[in-house]
């Protein structure tokens, strides 16, 4: 937030224990969420933190539907602190959807390379992607994907979808996912594919596809931190305001040693100021 090309950008606004923003050395301004915790010790979660979070990210959330900021970045999240905590939500995306009511999609993407991706499950188990890639699902991602890459400046996006199984199931040989669901997704939403996970990345590396629709978490995110690295921001798409984060977790190992790389989170705070 203090980076001189996102001051250049936007007015950056903290939220949260006005406490902990000073102690990181913040001295612009807060909307202090007054919970009056301790400061936590760094390096593990707590259920202090995890509280202290939640309430950060509720207020943010309260002013973006207020209009009064023009955009919310959130900072990583450590689910097993929100649970410690007594928080009802995973993550920040399911409490998007419910305060919302919008079925909000998350997009991972590295703007600055040109690379563009949507998953069509979450965070679930990779023996139950299966059965959670739907044809629902693959819809609601790709017209997600379509909007992003609409709003972003292309109004004409070429989208593949890519395959479930190995070599995209080689005619059924594979596995009966591509087509039963995927080419009969892929004709109607008029998406190119399904095509082999690997050989997609590397179409869209070429810029041959200009976003992926994947499946699973890991078919997303192994091309996009192969790709870049830890310079992936995740948008979310669908919302009535702008919400962007950096596509990376907390480094409770790296806490306080200032060895974390900024890139991402200031990646997240350009795109939502451009958005904004």
């Amino acid at each position: 937030m203090r980076a001189p090309r996102v001051r250049r950008a936007c007015e950056p606004v903290a939220v949260g224990e006005a406490s902990v923003w000073r102690r990181a050395g913040w001295r612009g301004a807060v909307v202090d969420t007054r919970l009056g915790l301790a400061v936590p010790k760094p390096g593990a979660p707590s259920k202090a933190s995890g509280a202290l979070s939640f309430a950060a990210f509720r207020r943010a959330v309260e002013l973006a539907e207020r209009g009064l900021v023009g955009g919310i970045v959130t900072a990583p999240i450590s689910k097993l602190a929100w649970k410690m905590a007594g928080v009802p939500f995973t993550d920040h995306t399911e409490y998007l959807r419910s305060v919302t009511g919008r079925s909000a999609e998350m997009i991972l993407c590295a703007p600055d390379d040109g690379l563009w991706t949507v998953t069509a499950t979450r965070h679930v188990p990779l023996a139950e992607v299966s059965k959670r890639v739907t044809r629902a699902a693959i819809a609601s991602s790709a017209r997600a994907l379509r909007e992003a890459l609409t709003l972003a400046g292309n109004s004409r996006p070429r989208i593949g979808l890519c395959g479930l199984n190995p070599h995209a199931g080689e005619e059924g040989l594979l596995g009966p996912e591509e087509k039963r669901v995927l080419v009969p997704a892929a004709r109607s939403l008029k998406l190119e594919g399904p095509i082999a996970a690997d050989a997609a990345w590397r179409l869209h590396r070429e810029r041959k596809l200009d976003g992926l629709v994947c499946l699973y978490h890991d078919q997303a995110l192994i091309g996009l931190k192969a790709s870049v690295g830890l310079r992936i921001v995740n948008w979310t798409v669908g919302l009535p305001f702008i919400r962007t984060s950096p596509g990376h977790g907390t480094g409770f190992d790296i806490a306080q040693k200032r060895a974390a790389d900024p890139f991402a989170m200031e990646s997240a705070a350009l795109l939502a100021a451009r958005l904004a």
